[in-house]
């Protein structure tokens, strides 16, 4: 066949509508921009379905819930603690913050853990000895359905031995319509702070 023929036909089949061209591309869905504050919100809902049935007397008043926190976690060595109970009286999410002296004599640090981790860890410690920790005074301030409570305390290892530590609990607390939750606990003693726990704990 004379090439300009064969050039031709080549012409002619690239200008046709191929019979193997592909099929339109399915158009794809939207992507959907990332909400975490949605997300957080549905985990919250799911957790919160799924949370430890509390004593009703427990969580009807910043009073009953401050109580319950101390009365739960206090008692002689070897008797096993209501860890129910205690975990009831928290909201899903919540911390526990220790603020404590490194052992370098550097800090104050900062040590987050859940309710569980300290489930966990001091049904150990208090399996081998007594702790009663017992509230001295108060101060709380708040807006809304949210506390603020700055609780010192004091802790034995017998209900009625010597006193081992002073101390500040500041309680980030929350009412939901129903009950009062604990949201976060941050504590420190006398002697990570360096200072006497003081009468008034209002600063300028």
């Amino acid at each position: 066949m004379p090439r300009p023929l064969v050039a031709a036909c080549a012409a002619a089949l690239l200008a046709a509508p191929s019979a193997l061209a592909q099929p339109p591309a399915t158009p794809k869905p939207p992507v959907s921009t990332p909400n975490p504050m949605k997300d957080a919100a549905e985990r919250t809902r799911s957790a919160l379905q799924l949370a430890p049935a509390p004593r009703p007397e427990d969580v009807r008043s910043i009073d009953s819930l401050i109580a319950a926190l101390y009365d739960v976690i206090s008692g002689p060595a070897g008797q096993a603690r209501d860890w129910h109970r205690f975990r009831a009286l928290f909201h899903p999410g919540a911390q526990m913050i220790p603020i404590r002296r490194l052992k370098d004599g550097k800090g104050p640090a900062a040590t987050p853990f859940t309710p569980d981790d300290y489930a966990t860890s001091a049904a150990v410690a208090f399996d081998k000895r007594g702790f009663f920790e017992k509230e001295t005074r108060r101060q709380a301030s708040g807006y809304g359905d949210m506390v603020q409570v700055l609780s010192a305390y004091e802790t034995r290892e017998t209900a009625d031995g010597p006193v081992m530590t002073t101390g500040v609990n500041s309680l980030q607390l929350v009412f939901d319509g129903r009950r009062w939750w604990i949201l976060n606990i941050a504590w420190t003693d006398d002697k990570a702070a360096g200072v006497p726990v003081p009468k008034d704990f209002t600063r300028k």
